[in-house]
């Protein structure tokens, strides 16, 4: 995020703590597919996906005031993705509580196999090394988003990337 760009962000919180709700809308609009994309990779289904969405814009939206203009992506990424982490311990736990198993996850069928080795590994260790990988977060920025020790994040992300290692290409 360059310079400009913090400096935008400040001055679009601003506009909106001063009233101007097409504010809130112009900084956090376009990062909407992209979290969208994420998060249906973290939770498997697109219809939950743009729920979590859509309820962390709602949050956001609450609280923009407090919001200190650094980097709205990740802002918005680090609501959504505690969202969505406790969406599925709940639906864990209802699936438990019923005697259901997990419903077959979402998948887009442009790389099956990427997909299924995706599948594989644990959300929080899929979420991190998405987050570094395709979104272009450091270490750091993930563990703040996360809330972990930026020791774990790395860890998760090593491991992550040895799975897919190991599960697309096993004679390696």
């Amino acid at each position: 995020m360059t310079s400009l760009d913090i400096a935008a962000a400040r001055a679009d919180r601003t506009a909106a703590s001063k009233g101007d709700p097409d504010a809130f809308e112009a900084a956090v609009r376009p990062h909407y597919p992209n979290l969208v994309r994420r998060l249906v990779l973290v939770l498997g289904d697109e219809r939950d996906a743009e729920d979590i969405a859509q309820d962390a814009y709602l949050k956001a939206f609450r609280s923009w005031d407090r919001f200190d203009g650094a980097d709205v992506r990740a802002w918005l990424y680090t609501i959504a993705l505690r969202l969505a982490f406790n969406h599925l311990r709940g639906r864990r736990r209802w699936l438990a509580a019923i005697g259901r198993v997990e419903p077959r996850p979402w998948t887009d069928m442009t790389d099956p196999d990427l997909w299924a080795a995706l599948g594989t590994l644990d959300v929080r260790t899929r979420s991190a090394l998405l987050l570094n990988i395709v979104d272009g977060y450091t270490q750091a920025e993930i563990a703040r988003m996360l809330a972990v020790p930026e020791g774990t994040v790395a860890s998760w992300i090593s491991r992550g990337r040895a799975a897919l290692r190991r599960e697309l290409d096993p004679d390696r």
